[in-house]
């Protein structure tokens, strides 16, 4: 995901040219166009001199963004063209990414759901489009984080997630027809370097514990 881009020149910073409805205090308002200091543009709605309402900037490197602004700010729906060539269509609160989206990332994975200030928070859907799997669930500051569900071609993990990693209690259920129990325990794991220079590393890596294993009704598989 890139932010790259994502920064809209002020139009009260530097000379700009434009043309369009202005006020009586020669403010732009209404409709209206503009070329910014940075090469960027803007097309669409102004309020005594501020994007307001619906416009279409687009900025130099090629990144635009089509949707609403309140105030000079991106607030409201939006689409978003980053320059990595990754979209986020969804809701913006002052410039950032807020409430409910869907972000069309650039190796063809998806996230639809709930964000705040930019990042992956609340519940949402992350599609991996290299395997089809998803995880259904929770997250916390962009990663997968409390209740969750893998979903595999032929099996489905639920259970619980930490800082994007598997923990604690949870099950495996299979198309099969059997459930099997267990939890995730971190165990750490020494790394060595590459030279005897190099210090050693600590690394957490979440091991699979089974419990037991019981069967279930095919018809509550979906």
């Amino acid at each position: 995901m890139s932010d790259i881009g994502s920064e809209e020149f002020e139009e009260d910073e530097g000379i700009n040219l434009g043309d369009g409805d202005r006020n009586e205090k020669e403010e732009r308002h209404g409709y209206g166009k503009a070329t910014l200091p940075s090469g960027d543009t803007y097309e669409g709605q102004y309020e005594h001199g501020k994007r307001h309402g619906n416009g279409t900037y687009r900025f130099k490197n090629g990144a635009k963004y089509v949707g609403e602004y309140v105030k000079g700010k991106k607030h409201g729906q939006g689409t978003f063209w980053y320059p990595d060539g990754s979209r986020y269509e969804g809701g913006f609160v002052e410039d950032r990414r807020n409430g409910h989206g869907i972000y069309y990332y650039v190796n063809g994975d998806t996230y639809e759901g709930d964000w705040y200030e930019h990042q992956r928070h609340g519940q949402g859907v992350y599609t991996y489009s290299a395997t089809g799997t998803k995880y259904k669930g929770s997250w916390v500051h962009g990663k997968r984080d409390g209740t969750g569900e893998l979903v595999h071609s032929n099996h489905r993990y639920m259970g619980n997630f930490l800082d994007d990693n598997l923990q604690g209690v949870g099950k495996y259920r299979f198309d099969i027809g059997c459930e099997q129990h267990g939890e995730y325990v971190l165990e750490e794991k020494i790394q060595e370097g590459d030279t005897e220079e190099d210090e050693q590393l600590t690394v957490l890596t979440a091991k699979w514990k089974c419990s037991g294993v019981t069967e279930i009704e095919p018809a509550i598989i979906g």
